[in-house]
């Protein structure tokens, strides 16, 4: 990952130059791939019995 697209996914998700002094590459890059993942579309929720059953 470079300086500039680790800038860009900062900038994508609001956080300040102050905030990336205070959080990791790691926890921006999960952070970024949360908010990937609350755009999609899941056709099928798993409920409480499906875990139990799990």
């Amino acid at each position: 990952m470079t300086t500039a697209l680790l800038l860009l996914r900062a900038a994508q998700l609001g956080i300040s130059m102050t905030d990336l002094g205070r959080i990791s590459v790691g926890m921006l890059l999960d952070m970024y791939t949360e908010a990937l993942n609350d755009q999609e579309d899941y056709p099928v929720l798993a409920t409480q019995e499906d875990f139990d059953r799990f």
